[in-house]
């Protein structure tokens, strides 16, 4: 009985703990999702396709940061940010150098974004 008492506190102790682990998990995978797109933006020929794959990394760089801020990993939720800031300004620049230049940097943070919510604890 005493063990039983034992195990069910530590792990209702652990619980949180997986909880955390999980929400870094998906700050992980949602920086990967706006790597891939920021990728694809940055290879594309052609201002529309940048364009629309840069308003999908913002929104996965969006996504990553709410995951991040979930499991406090601030370094996670800074590098998801600037990834989304890149994003952004390349989605809205209409000279395709200039947003293949943003798009790079937002490709860039959210590897780094990446690294970070690994770091964190995936």
């Amino acid at each position: 009985m005493k063990y039983s008492a034992f195990f069910i506190s530590i792990l209702i102790f652990l619980t949180p703990l997986n909880t955390y682990a999980q929400d870094c998990y998906d700050a992980y995978s949602s920086a990967d999702d706006a790597y891939t797109y920021a990728r694809r933006g940055y290879n594309s020929d052609n201002l529309d396709d940048l364009q629309y794959y840069a308003r999908k990394a913002k929104n996965s760089a969006e996504e990553a940061m709410s995951a991040a801020e979930d499991c406090y990993c601030d370094d996670a939720y800074s590098s998801a940010d600037d990834a989304y800031t890149y994003a952004k300004r390349a989605y809205r620049e209409t000279d395709f150098d200039s947003a293949q230049y943003q798009i790079r940097r937002a490709k860039n943070a959210a590897d780094e974004a990446m690294s970070n919510a690994d770091d964190c604890g995936t």
